[in-house]
């Protein structure tokens, strides 16, 4: 199975949040997990998020960024779908950054992976299979 893993579930997973041990397990599964390189960008602003305003130790965050990365086997460069998701964003009216996991798993065939409701939904208009952690 390929898995397409979105900011949201890496997140979960590197800061031991509820659902971690679900997306661990998920992970562990996989032959293969890739993601747009987007992804780098989103998981940094999320630890600078985490110490502005929580004041976490930037040297607990740093870790989480490298063990968030690690995650991941294939990156899509960004210059090689955003013509798509910008096509499917204003197919669906959703954020352009979505549609880069969108593209990213509907070009592998690939099962999405996150906790974002509203990416879930998107997924479902998309016809992008996705995992259910409940």
């Amino acid at each position: 199975m390929i898995i397409t893993l979105d900011c949201s579930a890496a997140i979960e997973l590197v800061t031991g949040r509820p659902q971690a041990k679900k997306i661990k397990n998920q992970l562990e599964k996989a032959d293969l997990i890739i993601t747009p390189a987007l992804f780098i960008y989103e998981l940094s602003n999320v630890m600078w998020k985490y110490h502005s305003i929580n004041r976490t130790p930037k040297k607990i965050l740093l870790p989480k960024i490298s063990q968030g990365i690690s995650l991941i086997d294939q990156f899509t460069p960004a210059e090689d779908i955003y013509e798509e998701a910008i096509s499917l964003s204003w197919k669906i009216n959703h954020p352009v950054y979505d549609s880069m996991y969108l593209i990213t798993a509907k070009r592998k065939n690939a099962t999405l992976l996150t906790i974002d409701g509203k990416l879930i939904q998107a997924a479902k208009k998309f016809d992008i299979d996705f995992l259910e952690l409940n």
